[in-house]
């Protein structure tokens, strides 16, 4: 065996190992890739359930954000305040999922259920109103996709049809 035949076979081998490191490389990126949208998909759920908890907190919030969703319009200066505060955490938790979601953080499947819950929240009735006064004063991507949706034709309003618990009706009229 003459040198230009052993180093054909080095240079066949380092090619070979070569591919095998792209490859390895690719799958490790792939696995790092999938721990960081499990990791960010999981971090998202434990912040809405934060949100969403609060929403527990006492009487005072759970019958503001009752009668909020009912008519934004007929709460006093101090309540309108509480669920501007209350509604705006899951408006600016979605922009975050929004903002994830660009960079691959997270499935479609995430942003869709949790658009699909700002959506109903900012599509009842008392959310609609709270949303012609504030909507302007949210994130650009939230903003976008809400009205865009609201705007859609779909009705995002049946909460009251779904979930009637969700409504303080005996309050609505108060003011």
């Amino acid at each position: 065996m003459n040198w230009d035949a052993i180093g054909a076979i080095g240079e066949l081998l380092g090619s070979i190992i070569l591919i095998a490191s792209i490859f390895y490389l690719s799958l490790q990126i792939r696995s790092g890739t999938d721990q960081a949208t499990a990791s960010s998909e999981r971090g998202v759920q434990q912040d809405f359930m934060v949100i969403q908890d609060s929403l527990l907190a006492n009487e005072y919030t759970m019958r503001t954000m009752r009668k909020g969703y009912g008519s934004f319009n007929n709460l006093n200066d101090q309540e309108k305040y509480f669920f501007h505060m209350k509604l705006g955490l899951f408006v600016n938790h979605f922009e975050g999922v929004l903002r994830m979601a660009a960079k691959g953080l997270v499935s479609d499947d995430m942003v869709r259920t949790q658009g699909n819950i700002v959506l109903t929240l900012v599509g009842s009735p008392g959310g609609r109103e709270f949303w012609e006064v504030a909507g302007a004063t949210f994130q650009e991507r939230s903003t976008a996709y809400i009205n865009d949706n609201l705007g859609s034709g779909a009705d995002w309003g049946s909460m009251g049809e779904l979930f009637p618990y969700f409504f303080d009706t005996e309050d609505a009229g108060a003011g």
